[in-house]
């Protein structure tokens, strides 16, 4: 194996040794000189029974006739045990994962530790690591732990150093301790849930960053340490400064009830093996409490990520008290196909009942049921934490030469009983799993530096000469073409003409968006009834067809009034006139009509429509008692109505302004400082520009938006005659047309055909002598109000 990689990477020697690169090479230093191990590369062997698939592992004898001195002897020696061998491979592997190969070519081989809740699985743990885990505490569920083993000099002390890694941000809300209150039942923690899209809830990748925690030389302090480290992982909103050991307030509150970012933790002391694994939370298939439910997919799918990689060797925890059948960290490793690099470890045998539930884990043993590529192991661990590793080693070698049927009966499985075995085990097939995937991760390592290395070949020259003196021409230069865009005044500017378009645009849209009346919600009024209509006087109703609201002067019926009636509007004082010369008039194209007309309505997709119908009721809501009087409540309703529909067209305005000053400001930066656009000085410029585009339309938009609040709180104008004016001509035009569409309402109910064959002279003739006997409209007040 080691002859194939050297053909496939010039640094690896014939006789199979990996050669240390050049020193400059950060990336390629994770490589030491690696000694090719002689394995064979069985990391995807098929099961065997206990007793043939055999592993390296201390001799029978060794362990179980050697005198007390030779048993502590192999306690001591049980974690040099799990490294021999494996040390430089191991330390290559944990190299490339510090520099963050994994995030960028291919999961590294790694040994992850699973099981479900109250398996033993912490025991396990500390069997196999030496040092004491957080337990009835319950954040030791809620995050990974990666624990790094490594040797040290000699004359070196045990020393543990604590770190946290942030690889995932949490996007939610993070309003303190979540506990639900009456107000948030089972229901406020959903939100968190995993989604497809979202298979860790509310947990998104960012860039890797790391904090060292704590470092101690106290065996007996990392327990607490680990406790407060993963209480600061749980508080994402919080610097983890204040869960610092003697520094912080060590408070037990929590923001989050589950984190995916690792708590790791390096141990160097001399004589331990180079190793790493990583201590997934328990697996939980039921959530103690309603409001965590969503607990349950969010680490299950996060225990999945970790197994499902090829080059994961899976350590199943099954406690020998339960039923295997429903373990739910086995049904993830099914389900990810992750039996075939799998080693089942079966904890608390003192406690397995005799009869049908031992043969049933025999047949386990035996191969015969739950059958796992690595095959089962046996361990039993102290779980009083105040049992040192060396005597819990050796109470378990006692057990399993002491107790049946594990002495004798279970005696062809004796390779298989005992943290010691179990380290063995581990250490073969690690180092062969470390030793296969070195040429692949080799490969992937050169295919990735030759990408960066493309990428860095289209990166421009940096510039020559005074690069801060360049950079600032090229700033004045900027400053300069934004400034003459705005101004205007020639052909390669257009951005005033571009925003000239779009305030013009504005301008018609709002021209337009005056209230318009439709008399045709109208059609099926009575022509008798009194002035102020009620149930108890009408009668059946004659449709009146008013389609057309044409307000073209020719076509129009002026009905016939009293000759000594005086039309307010023909008051013409000079002084009256001139005041009204004074006012300000927007100029239009064409008169305004207040009717409904389709040929201008397409063009007013914002004017507010009222309705006779709608008009009365809103006169009924106010009304002030007294007939024929309109209360000024209803018309400052019906003004409001009106202006609320001036939104849409202002926030089109705001937003295709800014669409241009972006169009502008990018094309610059682009065109400018384009010879860089490889570099991070580019996205700086983009990034700046950018913010403070977005805070100044901001505060634009907040500005535009006070104004329109203004405008629409309270109908006000002290421009008293041009409002009376203005009313006049308003009244005068829907009266007239309310006359003339009954008058022809009435002669097609009554004489129907009547304007056949005739000229137009005379129809208009005929429209006024019916109008000189109308009755008067029973909707004036609010043709009135509409005024």
């Amino acid at each position: 194996m080691a002859r194939k990689a050297a053909k496939q990477d010039p640094k690896v020697l014939t006789n199979g040794s990996y050669l240390k690169p050049r020193e400059h090479d950060p990336l390629h230093n994770s490589f030491d000189r690696v000694s090719d191990v002689d394995m064979t590369d069985d990391s995807h062997q098929q099961y065997l029974p206990n007793d043939e698939n055999t592993d390296t592992a201390p001799t029978d004898n060794a362990l179980s006739n050697g005198s007390t001195g030779t048993l502590l002897e192999e306690s001591n020696q049980g974690l040099e045990i799990l490294g021999r061998g494996v040390k430089v491979l191991v330390e290559a592997v944990r190299n490339l994962r510090r520099l963050g190969v994994e995030d960028l070519v291919l999961p590294l081989p790694k040994i992850c530790v699973v099981g479900d809740q109250s398996t033993g699985k912490s025991s396990l743990i500390e069997g196999i690591s030496g040092i004491k885990v957080p337990r009835n505490i319950g954040t030791c569920t809620r995050c990974p732990l990666e624990i790094n083993l490594s040797e040290s000099a000699q004359d070196q002390p045990w020393k543990c150093e604590i770190l946290l890694q942030k690889r995932y941000i949490y996007q939610g809300s993070l309003g303190g301790e979540q506990r639900p209150t009456a107000r948030h039942s089972a229901g406020a923690f959903r939100h968190e849930g995993a989604t497809r899209s979202r298979p860790l809830g509310l947990w998104c990748l960012q860039d890797t960053e790391e904090f060292p925690f704590f470092s101690t030389s106290v065996k007996d302090a990392v327990p607490q340490a680990l406790h407060l480290a993963q209480l600061a992982t749980l508080n994402p909103g919080v610097s983890h400064e204040k869960f610092v050991p003697g520094k912080g307030d060590n408070s037990t509150k929590i923001q989050v009830k589950f984190s995916p970012n690792i708590v790791r933790v390096n141990i160097a002391a001399p004589n331990v093996p180079n190793l790493s694994f990583y201590d997934l939370p328990g697996v939980i298939n039921q959530a103690e409490v309603p409001e965590e439910e969503y607990l349950v997919d969010l680490v299950q799918n996060l225990v999945k990520d970790y197994i499902k990689t090829d080059n994961c060797l899976n350590l199943l925890a099954l406690p020998m008290t339960d039923d295997p059948a429903n373990s739910t960290a086995a049904k993830l490793i099914r389900s990810v196909n992750a039996e075939a690099r799998t080693i089942g470890v079966l904890t608390k045998p003192d406690r397995v009942q005799s009869g049908e539930s031992l043969e049933q884990w025999i047949d386990i043993l035996n191969g015969k049921r739950f059958k796992l590529g690595f095959g089962y192991h046996v361990v039993k661990n102290n779980p009083d934490p105040r049992v040192d590793h060396t005597t819990a080693r050796k109470e378990e070698i006692e057990f399993f030469d002491q107790h049946e049927p594990w002495a004798q009966g279970l005696r062809a499985h004796r390779n298989h009983f005992g943290t010691l075995k179990l380290q063995a085990t581990l250490s073969h097939k690690l180092t062969a799993q470390i030793h296969a995937s070195l040429p692949r991760i080799t490969e992937q390592v050169g295919q990735k530096l030759a990408e960066i290395a493309a990428k860095l070949r289209e990166l421009p020259e940096p510039p020559h000469g005074n690069l801060p003196l360049k950079i600032f021409e090229k700033l004045l230069q900027f400053d300069n073409e934004i400034q003459q865009n705005m101004a205007g005044g020639g052909q390669n500017y257009s951005f005033q003409k571009d925003w000239h378009s779009s305030a013009i645009h504005f301008r018609q849209t709002m021209a337009y968006s005056y209230p318009r009346l439709s008399l045709n919600a109208s059609s099926t009024l009575p022509f008798r009834q009194s002035v102020t209509p009620s149930p108890s006087n009408q009668v059946n109703p004659i449709t009146i067809d008013i389609d057309s609201d044409n307000e073209n002067p020719a076509s129009k019926v002026t009905p016939t009034t009293p000759s000594k009636r005086k039309n307010k509007t023909t008051d013409s004082s000079p002084l009256k006139r001139s005041r009204i010369n004074d006012i300000p008039q927007f100029i239009q194209e064409k008169p305004i009509d207040i009717l409904e007309d389709p040929s201008i309505d397409q063009r007013a997709p914002y004017a507010k429509r009222f309705t006779l119908h709608d008009i009365r009721s809103t006169l009924q809501d106010v009304h002030i008692g007294l007939p024929n009087q309109v209360d000024p409540r209803a018309i400052e309703r019906m003004i409001r109505e009106s202006l609320s529909m001036w939104d849409k067209p202002l926030h089109d305005l705001l937003h295709s302004t800014g669409e241009l000053c972006r169009q502008l400001v990018f094309d610059r930066i682009e065109t400018i400082f384009g010879l860089w656009q490889q570099t991070r000085f580019f996205e700086t410029v983009q990034e700046i520009c950018g913010s403070w585009l977005d805070s100044v339309l901001a505060m634009q938009n907040e500005i535009v938006e006070r104004i329109l609040n203004v405008e629409r709180y309270k109908a006000l104008t002290y421009n008293h005659d041009a409002m009376q004016t203005a009313c006049d001509n308003a009244l005068n035009t829907l009266r007239n047309a309310r006359q003339n569409d009954r008058a022809r309402a009435k002669l097609n109910s009554s004489e129907p055909g009547w304007d056949t064959n005739i000229n137009e002279k005379a129809r208009q003739e005929r429209l006024r002598k019916v109008s000189d006997q109308l009755e008067p409209d029973p909707y004036i007040q609010e043709v009135r109000a509409m005024a």
